[in-house]
């Protein structure tokens, strides 16, 4: 798995870097083990039977592991074992069925290698239009999830974005804090899909959010924008769960649009922080009328994430992690860096490192001490 973390580089695994050179050069070594095996099967055999044909499996094999030039090579190894082999067991005389039969021999281990060399080829076009169009997506993925500031308005902030497998698709989590005239705002939210269209519809969502945020006084009116843009910019299918927060001294106010729950840590205590109504995901209407306002105690802490930490299942079980324990248990006495990272690691074990869906996660800690704020007129 990989991930990033707002403050900080996440830790590297010395075996990283070892283990793909070894797994590199079995690859390119399977087509002359492939092409030993023939040939000693062979000439174990040759009283018997003749397996040249066979000699294609070697670059065959090649076209699904190696590069074209090499698999050219191991063609071109194959080719010239089928020549050298017929010569040894003297299958150009006529008592060994003659000329014809061993040039049909030679010429299909020839007429396979170029197929082959030809299928490594497509293949090598196909891996690198991917790895462009990989590589475009994290980039901009990389711009959704930028760091967090440690402090927005006085309120500590931290941030986690944990993939689900390095080579997993690019996803479509995203995360934003900004001020406003009105207090801190942040947004969490999760597109559905995958893919360089999740992350275009991510950007427009934050897009959005940063213009909304910025303008509109209640916490309902960001909501609607953001639905609005949703559903201006994506196909009948498609939505962004999200949820929506405003911190203004120690009273948050939060919309809730088809997103999991935040979780509140107040006196070593978790509970979800719920909406009396739920919203629909952003692009089917959701329009913030139902939001909750709680007026939170100094030092308070709140956790937003994604569904990939709510679904995280034991894969012998199929059970689902305990949220709230493990919330409770990764936050307390620690710092907000150091309670993310616990919960990953908590996450990571209960899922046996087989996480289903990427994870992001925005902690906040609450200021204090001093008044809490008013409630809005």
């Amino acid at each position: 798995m990989s991930s990033q973390s707002t403050g900080s580089a996440p830790p590297r695994d010395p075996a990283a870097g070892r283990w793909p050179g070894v797994r590199r050069w079995a690859a390119r070594l399977t087509p002359l083990a492939v092409l030993a095996v023939v040939i000693a099967v062979d000439l174990t055999a040759r009283r018997n039977w003749t397996l040249l044909e066979l000699l294609v499996l070697c670059p065959l094999v090649a076209a699904t592991l190696v590069r074209p030039w090499l698999t050219a090579v191991y063609a071109a190894l194959a080719v010239i074992s089928a020549v050298l082999l017929g010569l040894d067991e003297d299958l150009y005389s006529p008592e060994n069925r003659g000329l014809l039969a061993q040039f049909l021999r030679v010429g299909g281990v020839a007429l396979g290698g170029v197929i082959a060399v030809l299928v490594s080829g497509y293949h090598a076009r196909r891996e690198r239009k991917l790895r462009t169009v990989t590589h475009v997506a994290q980039v901009a993925q990389r711009a959704i999830l930028a760091p967090l500031a440690p402090v927005i308005d006085g309120v500590r902030l931290a941030g986690h974005y944990e993939s689900a497998a390095r080579e997993a698709t690019v996803g479509g989590d995203l995360y934003e804090a900004t001020e406003s005239p009105w207090g801190l705002r942040l947004i969490i939210g999760d597109v559905r899909g995958k893919g360089l269209d999740a992350v275009h519809l991510a950007s427009r969502v934050l897009g959005g959010f940063r213009m909304a945020a910025a303008r509109a006084e209640h916490l309902s009116d960001v909501v609607a924008d953001l639905d609005t843009e949703v559903a201006k910019a994506s196909g009948l299918d498609d939505f962004v769960t999200a949820a929506v927060l405003q911190i203004k001294g120690r009273r948050l106010t939060l919309a809730n649009a088809g997103h999991p729950d935040p979780i509140l840590l107040e006196d070593d205590a978790a509970r979800p922080l719920a909406p009396a109504g739920r919203q629909p995901p952003l692009g089917l209407g959701a329009d913030g009328t139902n939001t909750i306002a709680v007026s939170a105690r100094p030092g308070s802490r709140l956790l937003l994430y994604t569904d990939g930490l709510a679904e995280a299942r034991q894969p012998g079980t199929g059970e689902f992690i305990p949220l709230l324990s493990c919330v409770r248990g990764a936050f307390t006495h620690r710092t907000l860096d150091a309670g993310l990272d616990e919960l990953v690691r908590q996450l990571r074990d209960w899922t046996e490192n087989t996480l289903s869906d990427d994870v992001a996660l925005i902690a906040v800690e609450i200021p204090g001490p001093g008044p809490p704020a008013d409630p809005p007129a």
